[in-house]
C-alpha cells in the first residue's frame, strides 16, 4: 500500500511539472512536447532525488535522537 502511495505522488510530482513546464511554452508559442518531456524528466529525477534525501535526512536526525 505504500508504495503505491509513492507511486501516486511521483507520478502527481511528474504530471505537474510537466503542466506547469508546457504552459509557460505554450505562452511563448507552440511548445516542442519532446523537450518538455526530457525535461520533465530530468526534472521530476532531481526532485526526486532531493524528497529522498530530506527524507533519509529527517529519519537519521529521528533515529540519532532517540
Amino acid at each position: 500500500m505504500l508504495i503505491l502511495i509513492i507511486a501516486i505522488i511521483m507520478v502527481i510530482i511528474f504530471a505537474t511539472i510537466f503542466a506547469v513546464q508546457y504552459k509557460l511554452a505554450s505562452m511563448e508559442g507552440k511548445p516542442d512536447t519532446g523537450k518538455i518531456l526530457e525535461s520533465s524528466i530530468i526534472w521530476s529525477i532531481i526532485s526526486y532525488i532531493v524528497i529522498g534525501i530530506i527524507v533519509f535526512g529527517i529519519s537519521f536526525i529521528v533515529s540519532f535522537l532517540s
